[in-house]
């Protein structure tokens, strides 16, 4: 594909109105940003390649498959938070370093996308990163049927994961399509909210990990997914990690917040 991230051309035939509608919602239903919060949660830094962890960079348009790692048995593809495209392969290689103290060997790549400009501005950013997303992924599993494809997203990275798993939408199946301090909207994974279908036909397992000390999380803060006369799919987990996560920035820090990710690996 050869979509620019930052438009809507990597949405399927026939997707785009549906697609934009439900944006549009989901946008207007977090209008209410703490977007200063967001910004001074970690203080973003200019990070080299590292020659462990592969970038995946859609800010200049959806990168070649070649960018991914290439023949592994496992990927986990992480996807930032706001502000922190700078700091993209740290914050992958960080969640690796603790993983690996947990004993998990698994590939982890890094997710970079375009989070300039206000928060409204850098949500739609996120939106259409992981369409684009979507693609990449179907062409990655195509070149790389064997591999079991894990996402992870932080904060506003959980609008990516969310977005790559609706332009999915069955094609193939994730092993996992986790956030963490997900900023997605909290009625996201709720029937008729937009992404009930597509979370119960693209991955095994979609886990919400969520902690009430965490006050700038959308899908969580309250205790996880809010539906209104309706329910979440039932591969869709909220998962409790208040007792190891004390604010927002705390999620990939605290060994018992990634063990209860392994632990759904």
């Amino acid at each position: 594909m050869n979509s620019n991230a930052n438009s809507t051309e990597a949405s399927r035939p026939g997707d785009e109105t549906a697609s934009a509608t439900r944006r549009d919602v989901l946008r207007v239903a977090g209008a209410t940003t703490v977007a200063s919060a967001i910004a001074s949660v970690v203080p973003a830094t200019t990070a080299a390649q590292s020659d462990d962890i592969r970038e995946i960079d859609f800010r200049d348009g959806t990168p070649p498959v070649s960018d991914g790692p290439q023949g592994r048995t496992e990927v986990v593809f992480h996807a930032h938070g706001y502000t922190q495209s700078g700091n993209s392969v740290d914050e992958a290689a960080q969640f690796r370093s603790n993983a690996r103290e947990l004993g998990y060997g698994g590939t982890v790549a890094a997710v970079t996308w375009d989070d300039f400009g206000f928060p409204g501005t850098a949500e739609g950013n996120a939106r259409d990163t992981g369409d684009a997303f979507a693609g990449w992924l179907q062409d990655f599993r195509a070149e790389n049927p064997e591999t079991t494809i894990r996402l992870l997203g932080y904060s506003m990275g959980g609008i990516v994961v969310m977005e790559a798993v609706a332009g999915i939408d069955g094609a193939f199946t994730l092993a996992n399509a986790d956030t963490i301090g997900s900023y997605e909207v909290s009625s996201a994974p709720c029937e008729g909210a937009g992404f009930y279908d597509a979370i119960a036909n693209s991955c095994e397992g979609m886990h919400n990990y969520w902690s009430a000390n965490d006050w700038i999380a959308r899908l969580g803060s309250a205790g996880g997914a809010s539906c209104t006369d309706s329910e979440t799919p039932t591969n869709y987990h909220d998962v409790d990690v208040s007792e190891f996560v004390a604010s927002h920035s705390d999620y990939k820090a605290s060994p018992g917040c990634i063990q209860a990710i392994l632990d759904n690996y």
